[in-house]
């Protein structure tokens, strides 16, 4: 048993995308322990390139707190390196340093009854200007056998995500405002597609993502099941909307 999968908490915090900046991370970590959270859960695009100033500032600071925290890979993050650790570690909570722990794709674990599910990844629709290698790695995205691994295993009740699912609205996105190439557009729906599949099987009550860089509360009401969804603005807003706190009693 890691220390992971010992921990109990009652409050959590969920906190979107910080791109390695190791100064809204310290911000966003004592905003958490402020408001009363026990653990940080971060819905990816954390360390990038995972450098060790990074980690080393963010350990810090969660030492400082006393806090713990967990996260799901995004499309910015160093995915030869992760896979790397998979490799070697298997799908669990993987440590990093003391207090933070990759989560990688199809990992679940339960807290206070509360089952999760970990499922992070998305598609760079800026790739054709990233630098394959150190800018944007293969395997960012779900493949159909993490999707299909994930749908088998069960009910969950809270997803942790990258992307979001096909059927919820994300109007900072519509009209393609930024003029990426309608190609990668094509692709990253169809990874939302992807993805609406696994929460039709496993209907969380509750879906937490980032990677659109803005705050947002919706539903993807099925009928047969409900799920919000809430998505994490970045780095580059106020810490109040790259966080949101959540009592695991309320789920």
């Amino acid at each position: 048993m890691t220390d992971w999968d010992g921990l109990n908490p009652e409050r959590l915090a969920f906190v979107g995308d910080w791109h390695a900046n190791q100064h809204h991370a310290r911000r966003a970590i004592r905003y958490a322990a402020e408001e009363g959270a026990q653990a940080i859960l971060h819905v990816g695009d954390f360390a990038f390139d995972m450098r060790p100033n990074f980690f080393k500032a963010v350990q810090t600071e969660l030492k400082k707190t006393g806090l713990m925290l967990g996260w799901v890979d995004g499309n910015h993050d160093h995915h030869d390196r992760l896979r790397d650790l998979v490799a070697e570690h298997g799908c669990t909570a993987i440590p990093l340093r003391p207090n933070i722990f990759y989560l990688p794709r199809t990992y679940r674990w339960e807290w206070s009854g509360v089952r999760f599910l970990a499922l992070g990844g998305a598609h760079s629709v800026d790739r054709p200007w990233r630098t394959p290698g150190r800018e944007w790695w293969p395997g960012e995205t779900i493949s159909i056998a993490q999707a299909q691994k994930a749908s088998d295993d069960g009910r969950i009740d809270v997803m942790l995500c990258h992307d979001v699912p096909a059927g919820v609205r994300i109007p900072c996105i519509e009209g393609n405002p930024l003029g990426f190439p309608q190609q990668e557009i094509d692709t990253a729906e169809r990874h939302r597609e992807l993805l609406r599949r696994v929460v039709d099987q496993t209907m969380p009550r509750r879906l937490f993502a980032g990677h659109y860089h803005c705050r947002l509360t919706a539903e993807l009401d099925r009928g047969h099941y409900r799920t919000v969804v809430d998505i994490l603005a970045d780095d580059s807003a106020p810490v109040s909307d790259n966080t949101t706190l959540v009592d695991l009693t309320d789920l």
